[in-house]
């Protein structure tokens, strides 16, 4: 829906634009810096293979081997050849055929003693790519410290190291284990800061861009994952229309569970929905209709499947044609005709629907009594799972609606009578809460409960029933079609 105003379309990049930008440029020099388990040497292998494309990169590994490298990080074997990563640890260099040496003094290369001979063997090798745009990666800086038997706060090596990689147009990436501001920071041209935190108890990851020199900082904080190993971050505020967009092909499935269009929310729910069922989505200040990004994926699924939907869309989003809003590479004829046949729109009288030229019907529900309103939909319903012989249907509402329409006096005893309602249409009923609203429902009322939070401008997702780790809400644009996807945040 390219007009709704949705700040939320994420799509996944594996680094931050200014930290891509800024590197492609040479003498550029980055710190990555973070507590244990951020994910320091998974960005710096990241930045590696994004390198490897356009220059040399060598990687000083100060705290594991080549073959443990390889081992926990399988994927950098086909960016990163072993003569590129150095085990300054154990004194030695890999076995293999140097481009301007013998091999015998290739070997030898980095077996120092002290800081003197390290300086020299780097400098060394720096010759040896002399012409060539190569990078230097230091990790990390309190191991090499430590091998050199330097003092920490003394920081020597690294204006020596910044030195090199001046005189020969290289790069520079350290990576160190603190958290807090260091000396280190006021030398070099960019400052990435990594951390892992808890939301609801889940893991969290975030990357803070703290200096880029020449380079504006569009986005000062990215969430990020490190799952199967790689450093992906999060885009946020990128606007996605759905130009070309197809829908893909659902599969029909009778079983009491009906499968949503967005991979994840299947797995988590075994397979889809279950008739008969009431689930929750929590929706916090700041999504606003990005909830949408949720909504709509079940809305043609369903629809496509032959299963009636019915909604009581949020008011956010009232003011908009929610079908017309689609393109015709996803809204055919076909389609046209299901939307027509399948869907219906319950609103207040109030709102400024125009239920004109629509591909849906549009039902306005009063308010005075529920019980009447109730009779209304319930009509309604039967009419129309009787007209395309489906033995199930779709209600999706939301709670600002819901409150508008009814007030908050008794908004529970409502919402529960519209439940029990759908429930003996054996219907699926999915409320969108939004929680700076009054109505709470119990979550012992619902099969499953899941929450979307705004942070940074990246709308996350996770489950409090079942219970589930967080997930970044994503558009995959990778096939012919646009899907929402959840991305996990490992």
């Amino acid at each position: 829906m390219k007009n709704l105003g949705m700040p939320f379309v994420i799509v996944t990049s594996n680094v931050p634009n200014e930290i891509v930008k800024a590197l492609e440029a040479r003498t550029f020099s980055l710190h990555i810096k973070g507590s244990a388990g951020t994910g320091k040497t998974t960005l710096a292998l990241e930045l590696m293979r994004m390198l490897s494309e356009k220059c040399s990169a060598i990687y000083l590994s100060t705290r594991v081997s080549r073959d443990m490298l390889y081992e926990q990080f399988p994927w950098s074997k086909t960016c990163i050849p072993p003569e590129n990563i150095l085990d300054i640890k154990s004194g030695g260099y890999p076995r293999t055929k140097a481009r301007t040496r013998t091999r015998s003094s290739r070997e030898a290369l980095f077996e120092y003693a002290d800081k003197e001979s390290f300086l020299k063997n780097l400098f060394f090798m720096a010759s040896d790519a002399r012409g060539e745009h190569f990078s230097i990666v230091v990790d990390s800086l309190e191991a090499l410290k430590s091998s050199l038997r330097i003092p920490e706060d003394d920081i020597s090596v690294e204006q020596d190291i910044l030195r090199i990689a001046d005189k020969f147009d290289a790069n520079v990436i350290f990576v160190s284990e603190t958290s807090g501001e260091s000396k280190l920071d006021y030398l070099v041209d960019g400052v990435v800061r990594l951390e892992k935190e808890a939301l609801n108890e889940r893991l969290l990851r975030k990357m803070y861009i703290e200096k880029i020199r020449g380079t504006k900082i569009e986005n000062p904080m990215y969430l990020f994952t490190l799952k199967e190993g790689r450093f992906v971050c999060f885009e946020k505020g990128i606007q996605l229309n759905f130009v070309h967009a197809e829908l893909p092909k659902p599969r029909r499935m009778k079983r009491r569970k009906i499968p949503t269009l967005i991979t994840e929310l299947d797995k988590i729910l075994g397979g889809g929905f279950r008739r008969g069922t009431f689930n929750i989505f929590d929706v916090g200040e700041g999504v606003g209709v990005g909830h949408t990004y949720v909504l709509t994926p079940l809305f043609f699924n369903f629809i496509l499947q032959g299963y009636p939907f019915f909604s009581i869309p949020s008011k956010g989003i009232f003011s908009y044609d929610i079908v017309g809003e689609f393109p015709p590479s996803v809204l055919n004829g076909e389609v046209i005709k299901l939307i027509e046949k399948y869907f219906c729109v319950f609103s207040p009288p109030t709102t400024d629907f125009d239920s004109s030229n629509k591909a849906y019907k549009t039902y306005f529900i009063e308010g005075k009594d529920f019980t009447e309103d109730l009779r209304m939909f319930r009509d309604v319903a039967v009419k129309v799972l009787h007209e395309v012989q489906a033995d199930t249907l779709v209600v999706t509402m939301a709670s600002d609606t819901m409150e508008y329409i009814y007030g908050t006096k008794d908004l529970l005893k409502v919402v529960q009578a519209w439940m029990d309602q759908i429930k003996q249409l054996n219907g699926i009923v999915a409320l969108f809460q939004f929680r700076h609203k009054v109505l709470r429902i119990p979550t012992h009322l619902a099969s499953s409960y899941f929450r979307l939070e705004n942070i940074g401008g990246n709308v996350v997702f996770y489950g409090e029933i079942p219970r589930t780790k967080i997930y970044v809400t994503a558009l995959d644009i990778s096939d012919k079609y646009v899907q929402t996807r959840f991305i996990p945040v490992e």
